[in-house]
């Protein structure tokens, strides 16, 4: 586990102890629902609409947004060593196939993308 994900599981344990009284157990999802009442997981279509949101704000161009919806992963020069090879290239294909649907449209609503195929996403895969 790298450095930085090592500090984000820690403050995520922080903040289950501090909104359920408890540390996490086995079954507890790390990344929870802060609104629930009980350890419940966040909700994927939440999270990516917040991301979505949180990319358009940043200035990310509109193919990276949608490859980033279909594949899962966001793909730079700074971590792409540690992306799947496999995953880079699905990453390629998704930002060609915008180009080519959308040519260099300015708009899109990348929330009407459903999650990579089809279903609820847990992830990449490795």
């Amino acid at each position: 586990m790298s450095p930085e994900l090592s500090d984000v599981f820690q403050e995520q344990c922080k903040a289950f102890v501090a909104k359920f009284g408890r540390e996490p157990g086995p079954g507890d999802p790390i990344l929870f629902d802060p609104d629930a009442d009980t350890p419940q997981p966040i909700d994927e279509e939440m999270v990516r609409r917040e991301m979505n949101e949180a990319m358009k704000a940043a200035g990310i161009r509109d193919e990276l947004i949608y490859a980033y919806n279909k594949t899962g992963y966001i793909v730079t020069s700074e971590n792409q060593h540690l992306i799947p090879e496999d995953g880079a290239r699905a990453f390629q294909e998704a930002v060609d196939e915008f180009k080519k649907m959308f040519g260099d449209r300015d708009t899109y609503d990348h929330n009407r993308l459903p999650l990579r195929g089809g279903t609820r996403r847990r992830g990449p895969s490795k």
